[in-house]
């Protein structure tokens, strides 16, 4: 992920492992440009390290999705949440780290089936459902397959607004097969996708901290759910044109680092920009880019990192993207505190916090204040460190 050392001649477009990369600071400067209609991405400004979901047809009048959450959005509702600082005294204890894992994840199990169920008002999503059902039954006695299916595609969707992925499953398993009976191709790569991610957030529910970037290794049962959402993307791989095959690339990359197939991993992700590059699709790359380097990162390889993630920066930038912008200065940030450049990573860091104060990211601004802090201890480590031997050595 080594930038070219010298300017491209043509303005509209710089290198990235010598392959040319639309510029978009030059041709968004002369064109409004639809970020997510080549992709077919859900979501406007996609994040890194997160599943990415395809978006329905229109005329399936699905309903909007409430479970999609950039960095800022998880941060407040998982690190700085209520759960979060009821679980305080448990890190407070004398326990070991396993005993303290275990009492968390007790903890957790415990409260996550009653805590959405009681403090949302789920009456809407359920009569949502009574009525996508019934409209499933009358549109089978009508012999409308096409609409039969949507109704139940709409049922997975208000389950996963609920939470409830496994009850989602059932509703994207009949649009599937429904799908697969009037030969939709573009049905089949929306289920298979839908299905994937469902499982990789059964395996990984949404966290303060990204799984995909970790090294903690998975258990059995989350293996299995990453296991099954490989194959319910390598489907969506196998049927889906050019913007279909950038997502299932993209998740496929994402399961593998999971596993901790890192190879395979920046395979996929390098298959994904290649097809954000031939799409032109600016969003699409700053997503691969970054994933590139969030896994350069993992690896410990801080060149290469460093180098994605400021095509990352530039790319989140030109697209106006302030959640990514301020998530990519954190992570450089990150990079040069493991080179021990400690200026550096407060000099990226300050700068996120900048654009997080100005865009009242309240999680982020916690979090890189939190880091802020961190990053100046380690660097006074040492030299604090030093005066305490002097101290001794001069006192023996």
């Amino acid at each position: 992920c080594t930038p070219s050392p010298t300017p491209p001649p043509d303005p509209n477009f710089y290198s990235f492992r010598g392959a040319p990369v639309l510029n978009p600071r030059s041709i968004m400067a002369d064109h409004e440009v639809d970020t997510t209609a080549v992709t077919q991405l859900a979501d406007e400004f996609p994040q890194i390290d997160t599943p990415l979901r395809v978006t329905p047809p229109e005329n399936m009048n699905a309903p909007q999705r409430s479970d999609s959450m950039n960095k800022d959005d998880m941060l407040r509702r998982t690190a700085f949440s209520p759960d979060a600082f009821a679980q305080r005294p448990l890190f407070s204890s004398s326990t070991t780290s396993d005993a303290l894992a275990e009492q968390i994840e007790e903890s957790r199990r415990a409260n996550e089936a009653s805590k959405r169920e009681f403090s949302e008002n789920h009456a809407a999503f359920k009569n949502q459902i009574r009525d996508y059902n019934t409209l499933a039954f009358s549109m089978k006695r009508a012999g409308n397959t096409e609409a039969q299916a949507a109704a139940y595609f709409c049922v997975g969707v208000t389950y996963d607004n609920m939470g409830k992925r496994k009850e989602a499953m059932g509703g994207y398993k009949k649009f599937l097969a429904l799908s697969k009976e009037i030969d939709d191709k573009v049905g089949e790569c929306l289920a298979y996708n839908c299905m994937g991610i469902c499982l990789m957030l059964q395996a990984c529910p949404p966290n303060e901290a990204s799984p995909y970037d970790s090294d903690t290794p998975l258990t059995d049962v989350q293996k299995k759910h990453v296991e099954g959402a490989m194959v319910y993307h390598r489907k969506h791989l196998e049927f889906s044109d050019d913007g279909g095959q950038f997502v299932a690339n993209s998740n496929l990359g994402l399961c593998m680092s999971l596993l901790g197939d890192n190879a395979n991993s920046a395979k996929h992700h390098q298959d994904a920009l290649r097809i954000a590059i031939k799409m032109q699709s600016f969003s699409g790359q700053s997503v691969s880019v970054g994933n590139l380097g969030l896994l350069s990162l993992k690896q410990g390889d801080l060149s290469t990192a460093k180098a994605c993630l400021e095509q990352h920066l530039q790319l989140a930038q030109s697209l106006k993207c302030v959640n990514g912008e301020c998530n990519a200065w954190y992570l450089l940030g990150k990079v040069a505190a493991e080179e021990q450049d400690y200026d550096g990573a407060v000099h990226y860091l300050e700068q996120g916090k900048n654009v997080a104060e100005a865009n009242g990211m309240i999680g982020m601004l916690k979090r890189i204040t939190c880091t802020i802090g961190v990053v100046v201890g380690s660097k006074n480590l040492e030299s604090h460190l030093e005066g305490l031997m002097q101290k001794a050595t001069g006192g023996a």
